[in-house]
Order: structure tokens, then C-alpha cells, then sequence
């Protein structure tokens, strides 16, 4: 049996889609992280989305029916770039041994009920503004709103349909949280395989004892540590109840008014949305000015309120850290990073969290082997602003030894800078092994520049219809 750790990034457009291969005793651990793709794409029109789910199925072995066996699939989190490729048809030939999702997937999660509600009130938002005629807005703003709605197809595989199709429900699938082994009983800890060590929850069902694969986050208390006051402020009420106003419902039009002032054409502008015209008759007690303007605010609410929920989805992300053989490797799913430390009852970014968090604080400041960097390079997903850059990633990654790659495609995607950030990737290439320079890179200062692999850059492999990265490790030797 070949020796190596074995795992590949795969280029599904702006999406994850991670398989990694784990020598374990005399036979492998086959496990897949995330199977998506940009919200805006349709999984079975994405040929590169099904070339990574054909090779991953490729990779896993057969039993005695002629099923093949994955051991462990896990959903970081429910944007649809991270589990829209999980179209039942596509696994019909799979046999999943464990399922796990971030606990914020649990539809009756009692410490996620807030949570939940902003993010029911985020897709009814998003869903209006996406069905109404005449509202022209940016690609990025688009993918912003089609990634504030639930996805029901892909929750409904992944919480019924593949677990049914495995012989595994309703055992599973988990809701996985750092500190969900500690709220089990232990007839639980022995079925799931699970123990709670070190301030982690601990996956046991290795051959080899020191192999561990420990959840870092999210925590169990999702309205506590991610949510903040969310939709019992003001400013999110007062939200909440323009955007459900007959006006704001009604309105089919799109204002071109050479009236309009000029902060609203920059407001427009900044969000690449035209500002929508007044469809409904004005009311005689407003002014047309001002009725323009609460118009306008309307658009701007339900932006924020995706934007908001966006970040929220990113930090519920299940983040895994996987020990093997002196090996250590951190998938981060899509934590995003503040720097300001964290307080309750607040919106806090999920590595904010994991390092206000003493036992998984030591985990996080210690070399990496492999880095799957976060967010897929966005300028929030990795420690790099408020001291990350001189504090953390230093201690993390180390030129020598640290691993990096990047699962994205260049664009704007909804956010204000690059998609990947080019400092950022500037960054993390002087402290990556594989750094590696990009002649066609589409940011003209990044190629000359070492940078980490990246999923939409790399070039392909002969012979291959899936386009990858791929990352093999021995077992650690000084």
C-alpha cells in the first residue's frame, strides 16, 4: 500500500469539493469534505462538478455488492458552493459510512433557533428581490443573493436521502459541533465513534490511534457565539419591517431618473444595482425625493441583510484538523476572521472564536502540514488583518514544511475586494512550500509573485477529465 496522505483540491469554479485518502493500518480512510459549486451554476450543467465526483468515486474501493465505500462525508456548511454537488443520483453507487453537518442544519437545534430565523428571513428576502422583473444587479450581487436561500434539494439529500440510500438513517446524519461529544451520553460517544479530548470532540474509529480527526468548530451555542443580537435590533427590525411592505413587494420597475441624486447613482453603483422606480403610486404624505430614497433603502436592506447572512452561514463552517502520523492538516471550510476578539451575545468570526477558546487556541498555534485556506481566499477568511498577519500566520505555516492551496475562481463573488485577495495570497505564498508563480494569473502584480496552488489556475493533468491539485505527505520525520 502506498504510504502517503493523499489529498486533492478540485476545481469546481467558486466551490469546495476536497477528497482526502488516509493510510490507516493495512487499508484506507476515505474521506470527502464539501461537493459544490457557485450558487448561480447548475451542479448537473458543471462539467467540472461531476469530473470531481466521478474521480472521487474512481478513488473509493468497491465491496462485495459493487458499492463504492466512502467512510466519512462532511458538509462544512450549507452555501450551495459547498453542497450543491450533492445530487443523490451522482452517489447512487456510493455506500457513506458517516455523514456529518455543521449544527446549524439542524432544523430543531434549540440553540440555533434565532439563527435559523434570520436565515428563513434572508432567503424570503433574497427569493423577492431575485423574482422581481425589471431589477438589474451585478453577477456578484446575484451570487450574494442566491447564497442567502436555503438550497432544499441539497439539505434534503444530505439530511435524508443518502443516509436512506446507505442503510444509515436516522443515525445519521451528525450535527457536528467542537463540543458535541461532551453533550452525548457514552452509549452515543461508542456508536458514533466519538470522544471528547482535550477540549475537542475526537473521531475514534481509526485503526491507528494516533490518527485523530478533532472538530475545532462551530460551537453548539450558535445564537451565542456567531449570531449576536441579529433579528432583535433596531436596526435589523426596523429592516425587517420595510422590507415586507406592500411597496417594496409590488415594485416591478427600475428608476433611470435624470433627477435621481448623486449619491443614490454612487450607492447604485457600488452595489451594481439600479435603483428601483416607484412601480406603486407614492403615498400623498412622502415626498418623491424622500419616497425614492426609502425605495432605495429597501434594496440596500435586503443587501445587507444578505451580506450579514452570508457571514453567518461562513461561521457555522465545520473546521476540522486532522493528526496523522506527525502530520497535521486544518480544513478551515469558510471561517471568516475579525481580530477582535470575541463577546457574547455579539456577531464574532469563527476563528475569532476558536482562538478565545484556550483548548483549541493550542491546537490552531502549531505548525501546519497542509492549510485548505479558508474562504477561498477571501481577504476575511484567514487571519491576516488585525495582527493575524504578524500574530498567527507565522506560527502556522512555515516555508519548510506548510502546504497551501486555494479552491476558487477569480471575481468579485458579492464582496467589495478580489476573490482571492492578492495580498493575502502574496502572503501566504512566502510562507507556503508549494508556492508556486502564475503567468495567466488574471491580478497582473500577482505573476511574478509566489502564491499558494490554486484550484483555477493550475493546469490539468494528462489524461484527466477532473482539473485538481493534489497534495501527498509521508508521515512527519524530523
Amino acid at each position: 500500500m502506498d504510504d502517503k496522505l493523499l489529498i486533492r483540491v478540485y476545481d469546481v469554479g467558486f466551490g469546495d469539493c476536497i477528497y482526502v485518502r488516509i493510510p490507516d493500518g493495512y487499508s484506507y480512510y476515505h474521506m470527502l469534505i464539501d461537493c459544490g459549486t457557485s450558487a448561480s451554476a447548475d451542479p448537473r450543467k458543471n462539467p467540472n462538478l461531476k469530473s470531481a465526483v466521478d474521480n472521487v468515486r474512481s478513488m473509493l474501493p468497491q465491496d462485495h455488492e459493487g458499492k463504492r465505500c466512502l467512510d466519512l462525508l462532511v458538509a462544512t456548511h450549507p452555501h450551495a458552493d459547498h453542497i450543491k454537488g450533492f445530487d443523490p443520483d451522482w452517489f447512487e453507487d456510493v455506500k457513506v459510512e458517516r455523514i456529518w453537518l455543521s449544527a446549524f442544519m439542524k432544523p430543531d437545534h434549540p440553540q440555533a433557533r434565532k439563527t435559523q430565523a434570520f436565515q428563513d428571513l434572508a432567503s424570503e428576502v433574497a427569493n423577492a428581490l431575485l423574482q422581481r422583473n425589471g431589477l438589474t444587479l451585478a453577477p456578484g450581487m446575484q451570487a450574494l443573493l442566491m447564497r442567502s436561500i436555503w438550497n432544499p434539494s441539497a439539505l434534503k439529500a444530505l439530511r435524508e436521502d443518502l443516509a436512506r440510500a446507505s442503510g444509515i438513517y436516522p443515525q445519521y446524519p451528525l450535527f457536528m459541533s467542537r463540543d458535541l461529544a461532551k453533550r452525548l451520553s457514552a452509549a452515543e460517544r461508542t456508536g458514533y465513534k466519538l470522544d471528547f479530548q482535550e477540549g475537542t470532540t475526537c473521531f475514534q474509529g481509526f485503526q491507528e490511534r494516533g490518527t485523530r480527526l478533532r472538530v475545532l468548530a462551530p460551537e453548539w451555542d450558535i445564537d451565542r457565539y456567531y449570531l449576536g443580537q441579529g433579528v432583535d435590533d433596531s436596526h435589523s427590525l426596523f429592516d425587517h419591517y420595510l422590507l415586507r411592505t406592500e411597496a417594496y413587494q409590488a415594485s416591478e420597475e427600475v428608476l433611470d431618473h435624470p433627477s435621481s441624486s448623486a449619491s443614490q447613482e454612487d450607492g447604485a453603483a457600488a452595489t451594481g444595482a439600479k435603483i428601483p422606480a416607484a412601480g406603486v403610486p407614492r403615498p400623498s404624505n412622502i415626498g418623491e425625493q424622500d419616497f425614492r430614497q426609502l425605495r432605495n433603502r429597501l434594496l440596500y436592506s435586503a443587501l445587507a441583510f444578505s451580506l450579514k447572512d452570508d457571514a453567518l452561514k461562513n461561521n457555522v463552517s465545520i473546521v476540522l484538523l486532522l493528526e496523522w502520523r506527525g502530520r497535521r492538516l486544518l480544513f478551515a471550510g469558510d471561517a471568516e476572521w475579525q481580530g477582535k476578539g470575541v463577546q457574547e451575545q455579539s456577531h464574532n468570526g469563527s476563528w475569532d472564536v476558536m482562538l478565545h477558546i484556550p483548548e483549541v487556541r493550542q491546537f490552531l498555534l502549531q505548525p501546519l502540514d497542509f492549510f485548505k485556506v479558508a474562504h477561498h481566499g477571501s481577504l476575511n477568511g484567514t487571519p491576516f488583518l488585525e495582527g493575524g498577519r504578524e500574530y498567527l500566520l507565522p506560527r502556522i505555516l512555515l516555508p519548510h514544511r506548510s502546504q497551501v492551496v486555494v479552491s476558487t475562481t477569480h471575481g468579485k463573488h458579492g464582496r467589495r475586494e478580489p476573490v482571492p485577495y492578492p495580498d493575502l495570497l502574496a502572503e501566504l505564498g512566502r510562507l507556503a512550500a508549494n508556492g508556486q508563480e502564475y503567468e495567466n494569473d488574471p491580478e497582473h502584480e500577482l505573476r511574478r509573485v509566489h502564491q499558494p496552488q490554486r484550484t483555477d489556475l493550475e493546469p490539468s493533468k494528462p489524461g484527466e477529465n477532473a482539473r485538481y491539485v493534489e497534495v501527498t505527505l509521508d508521515p512527519y520525520s524530523d
